[in-house]
Order: C-alpha cells, then sequence, then structure tokens
C-alpha cells in the first residue's frame, strides 16, 4: 500500500471524561477517524490507517468495551450512545470536522453521527451498512450473542474457538442450513486465533457492544436523512452486499456502490471520497492533538530500538502522588499489572504491564533481552519524571529477577526492594518448568487456547518446576476459580511468544549470585509453604513469611 513502509503508528490512551479510550494514529493533514466493525479493535484498521495516513491525520479508536478502551457505564449502550461516546472523544482530540469510515458496526456508528452532528462530519464512507428488517434483527438477538463465562474445564475457549471459525461457514453462524452457507474459504488457524484474542479481550462484555447494531432500526428512511456527503460501500462477496437494495430512494449526497476487486478496490474508493471532500475536515497534526488529551492514569511508553518497523510499546498505570518517593510494580509473567494490596501513603506508583502483556505490545520475541527489559523500564522512570527519584521497587514472581536487574542498575537510587515468592530454581528445576510452558502456536483446531487454560490451572495445583506426576508436586489447595484463570490465560495469550521468552530470560538470571551483590534494603514475601521457604532458602537474606 502507499506509503505504508515509512509510516510509524503511534498509540495512545486518550482520557475521555471518566473512560480512557485507546487510539493508534499517525499522519497529518485533514482528519479521518476509523471505526472497527465488532467484536474487532482498532488493530484491523492499522491497513487503512497506513495507506490514508501519507495525507491525512488518521486516528483510528478501539470502541467502547473492545480491545483497550473503557467500556460505556450503561448495562446496554445503544447506537446513539456509541456515537455520543464518538463526539466526545472528538471534543477530547479537539477535532472540529472529520472524515469518517466505519466497518459494519463502525458504519453504524458512523452513520448515527452523520445525523446527529453532521457538522462535525464532513463526509462518511460505510463499508457494509446492515440495514436489517425486524425479523433479522429479533433472530440475531434470540441466538447469535450467547453467554461467555469461563468454565472450569476451558470448555468456553474450545466454543470461541469454532465459532468465530463458524462464521466463516455460515451467516448468521448459529443458522447452518444451505441457505446460510458462505462462499468463503476456511480461514488460516492465525485468523481464528487472534479473533478469538479480540472476544477474549472484551469478555462477556463483547455482546453488549455487538448487540447494539442489531437493537438500532436502521431502515432506508433513516439513512436518506443523511444530509452529509455519505457513501455506503458494499464489498463484493460481504455477507451484508444483498442490502444495498434495501435502500428507497436517496438524495444526491447519499450514494449506495457495490465494489468489486476486494480490499484494494475498497481502500482506494473511499480515498477517493476523502479526497473529493477533505477540504471540508479540519487539518491538524495528529500527535499534537492526541498528546493535548493523554490520559494521566494510563500511558504508553514507545521504547525505542526494539521492533524491526518501530518502538515497541510499555502500557503504564499511573497513580500519583509525593514525587518525592517512588514505586514501580512489577507483575508475574502471564498477569496483569494490578496494584498491590497495600502500597507507602501517597508515594507515586508506577506499574508495568510486561512486553507482550496487556497494550504492551509489538516486542519481536526472539530480539527480547534481559538488557532490553532492564533498559524499557529505566525509560519508565525517566519518561515519568521519576528519574533522579529514589525509588521502591517492588515485583512478584518471575519478574523478581527484572526487578532485581533493575536495583543493580539503579544503584543508590532503588531506595528498596520487596520480591513476593520469587523463584531461584537450580538446572533441573529450570528445565523441568521451561519444558512444561503451553505450546501457543496457533492450530486448526484451537488447542493453543486449551493449552493455555490447563497450564494456568494447573500451576495453581501443582508446582511447575516439579514433574506433576511424581510424589510432591501437588499443592495441597483447592481448584482456583474459574475466572481467575481465565485472566491470567487472557494475559498469556496476548503475550504469545514472548510468555516462553520471557520465562527463559527470568529463569536464566542467577538470582540468588544477583542478590548477592545488592547491599540495599531488600524484603521477601512468601507464602507459608514449605516449598516456597525451601526456595527462599537459596537467597543470600532471610525470609519472613508474608
Amino acid at each position: 500500500m502507499t506509503g505504508a513502509a515509512a509510516v510509524r503508528i503511534q498509540q495512545q490512551f486518550v482520557q475521555v471524561g471518566e473512560r480512557r479510550v485507546f487510539v493508534r494514529h499517525a499522519g497529518q493533514g485533514p482528519a479521518v477517524v476509523l471505526l472497527h466493525q465488532s467484536p474487532q479493535n482498532s488493530r484491523h484498521m492499522t491497513g487503512w490507517i497506513e495507506h490514508l495516513s501519507p495525507h491525512h491525520a488518521v486516528f483510528a479508536p478501539d470502541t467502547p468495551g473492545f480491545g483497550q478502551s473503557d467500556p460505556l457505564s450503561l448495562a446496554q449502550p445503544t447506537i446513539p450512545d456509541l456515537a455520543a461516546a464518538l463526539l466526545l472523544l472528538l471534543d477530547a482530540l479537539a477535532l472540529q470536522r472529520v472524515l469518517l469510515l466505519g466497518v459494519h458496526t463502525g458504519a453504524v456508528i458512523a452513520a448515527r453521527l452523520a445525523l446527529d452532528a453532521p457538522q462535525r462530519v464532513a463526509a462518511v464512507v460505510c463499508d457494509g451498512l446492515a440495514l436489517f428488517d425486524a425479523s433479522e434483527r429479533r433472530d440475531l438477538l434470540d441466538g447469535y450473542l450467547p453467554p461467555f463465562e469461563p468454565q472450569w474445564d476451558g470448555g468456553h475457549l474450545l466454543w470461541l474457538f469454532a465459532r468465530l471459525r463458524e462464521q466463516h461457514l455460515f451467516f448468521p453462524w448459529h443458522r447452518s442450513h444451505t441457505a446460510q452457507r458462505l462462499d468463503y474459504p476456511l480461514p488460516e488457524p492465525a485468523k481464528v486465533h487472534a479473533d478469538a484474542l479480540d472476544v477474549l479481550d472484551a469478555g462477556d462484555g463483547y455482546r453488549a457492544g455487538y448487540r447494539a447494531p442489531f437493537l438500532y432500526e436502521l431502515g432506508g428512511t433513516t439513512a436518506a436523512a443523511l444530509t452529509v456527503p455519505a457513501a455506503l460501500l458494499y464489498r463484493e462477496g460481504d455477507v451484508l452486499q444483498t442490502h444495498i437494495a434495501r435502500f428507497p430512494p436517496l438524495p444526491p449526497n447519499v450514494y449506495p456502490e457495490r465494489v468489486a476487486g476486494g480490499a484494494a478496490a475498497l481502500l482506494a474508493r473511499a480515498s477517493a471520497v476523502f479526497a473529493q471532500h477533505a477540504g471540508r475536515a479540519s487539518v491538524v497534526e495528529a500527535a499534537t492533538h492526541v498528546g493535548t488529551a493523554l490520559s494521566a492514569s494510563r500511558r504508553l511508553l514507545p521504547v525505542a530500538g526494539t521492533g524491526p518497523s518501530g518502538p515497541s510499546w510499555l502500557a503504564l498505570r499511573i497513580a500519583e502522588g509525593d514525587r518525592s518517593r517512588a514505586e514501580l510494580h512489577l507483575p508475574d509473567i502471564g498477569s496483569a499489572a494490578v496494584w498491590p494490596a497495600a502500597r507507602a501513603l501517597g508515594a507515586c506508583a508506577v506499574s508495568v504491564d510486561l512486553p507482550g502483556h496487556g497494550a504492551s505490545t509489538g516486542w519481536p520475541a526472539d530480539t527480547l533481552t534481559l538488557a532490553a527489559v532492564t533498559e524499557a523500564l529505566l525509560q519508565v522512570l525517566q519518561t515519568t519524571g521519576l528519574g533522579g527519584t529514589p525509588v521502591a521497587v517492588h515485583a512478584r514472581g518471575a519478574s523478581c529477577a527484572f526487578a532485581v536487574a533493575l536495583a543493580l542498575n539503579l544503584g543508590q537510587r532503588c531506595a528498596s526492594l520487596t520480591l513476593y515468592d520469587p523463584l531461584p530454581l537450580d538446572p533441573t528445576e529450570r528445565t523441568c518448568f521451561l519444558a512444561g510452558l503451553p505450546d501457543l502456536c496457533p492450530d486448526a483446531n484451537g488447542m493453543a487456547l486449551i493449552a493455555a487454560w490447563n497450564w494456568v490451572r494447573l500451576k495453581h495445583l501443582f508446582w511447575p518446576w516439579q514433574n506433576p506426576h511424581l510424589p510432591g508436586a501437588a499443592i495441597a489447595t483447592g481448584a482456583p476459580p474459574p475466572q481467575q484463570v481465565h485472566a491470567d490465560v487472557v494475559e498469556i495469550l496476548r503475550a504469545g511468544a514472548c510468555h516462553a521468552r520471557l520465562w527463559q530470560l527470568a529463569l536464566d538470571f542467577d538470582l540468588p549470585l544477583a542478590l548477592g551483590g545488592w547491599s540495599g534494603p531488600l524484603t521477601l514475601k512468601l507464602r507459608q509453604h514449605p516449598e516456597m521457604l525451601r526456595l527462599a532458602a537459596r537467597l543470600p537474606h532471610s525470609a519472613g513469611p508474608r
């Protein structure tokens, strides 16, 4: 695509009222806003961003509840609610008038915004605007969106994989008759796996955003009320292509079109519409406008020199406080960044998503090193203005290795180390642990999803550095709640190849030897279990129970 090689897509959290909205953006010029379909996120709009950003300032948000964006506070938002939320985002970004494009659900939101606030829309392009009749909407509401709740055996993950594959075979996917059969090729396993990750980001909340267009009656008469230039495009082969025949006579500014030739033809047609109406859109510098609306509590830090085509990203959670004291919190590998139960009163605290976890994306696993992780954490402190502040470093599990490496680098700037359940494994234990890590490579039957589930669940029931088939490996505990297992599985699947690579880096690190070179305050907090105390005895400092 034109200009793709030169494009570096930026990503940030934008504060919109009480919500944080994740936005990808690039370029400068007439403002374009891109809206993805459900249950996807703005990652699926990167091709559009690369194509349009050489001549436009392009913004692609995750819609509420999808990707990394906070959901709306409503149990069931409507299309007008989602359009109103988009308008608030435009206000936060100081975008007065935009060229707007939406795909499927995004198309309905885009059309609604153009109806509600035509003064803010220079032109709208809809890729597959749905005009479901009452019977179709009732059928979709009845069976298209079943609940998605974690099951103890991980069966919900295999269901998800099968359901996402099925939507390439039938539409609606839950009506598997000849009349609903699609002439689509079977999707590659990596495609279905990536789609599953999109739903996992949203959880059961996927139903709220996905259901909104099924609840909304956008008839042809409503579309005829559009007063802005509106290109209603229908791709050849799209499941909604027949909806083009459902429009009544439309005014000259609203024109439905069939588009043959696949994604390239659709890009070209949308680009032509935007070029025609670019003079009506606000001309902006993307970086400037995003910078004025950045979230204070959730940030994304570009880490230079780690990705092959641009920076990798570290996602931060920040709790402002007394900047003469700082805390840095590192979660265990395969866990989300969360605030600890207690932190120093009033201290400025930063919690980090490890590479590949959460919104910390763009990390090539084969080039990930301990030095790169340490350098990224140093950049976190520098970028947040804490580079010269004494910092107390807290870490859990395998991340204790990264914390100690950072502390040794910081020297006297590290005020203290607090390590929760560190893992100073011997070579045999390390080999056993690494051999048991789940295979996350996508396959045709979704086994990568269930492999992650089984590994996380069994990690709560057996010490993962011991052979679970031998006596002594069992942990005397009840089964973990499915919701707890599910949360860690989502992080592991997000991390992909980074999961195994981070474990390798952490377990290759000689924790007892490194701590022997640390002379600052050290606190070890351990589960009161003989196995954890046995491991802690290898460290050069005495351990006390948590």
